[in-house]
């Protein structure tokens, strides 16, 4: 889990992190579920990551279900920033599990 260093309480919970890894494993892979969830795109042959201005209207989109939590700690423009800390928790708690 990660921590939010200002109050040092976990934002992501173990359901969560479970959920995120489920849907990397059906995506197939970090960039594929990330498509999905329009962090990234795809143009002309490249990746670029993708920015928003209206933040409310994607974690109105996205951070629903078992995200819907964490809209209160979503504060970026760059959802591909959000999604990546799921991922390094994720990577981080399969390290401690070996």
């Amino acid at each position: 889990m990660i921590k939010n260093k200002k109050t040092e309480q976990y934002i992501f919970s173990k359901i969560q992190l479970s959920f995120f890894a489920k849907e990397l494993n059906e995506a197939g892979g970090f960039d594929d579920l990330m498509l999905k969830k329009k962090a990234i795109e795809r143009i002309d042959g490249r990746t670029v990551i993708t920015t928003y201005n209206n933040i409310e209207k994607y974690k109105e989109s996205f951070l629903t279900g078992r995200y819907k939590s964490l809209r209160p700690v979503y504060n970026t423009k760059v959802p591909y920033s959000f999604w990546c800390q799921f991922y390094i928790a994720i990577k981080k708690n399969m390290r401690l599990s070996k």
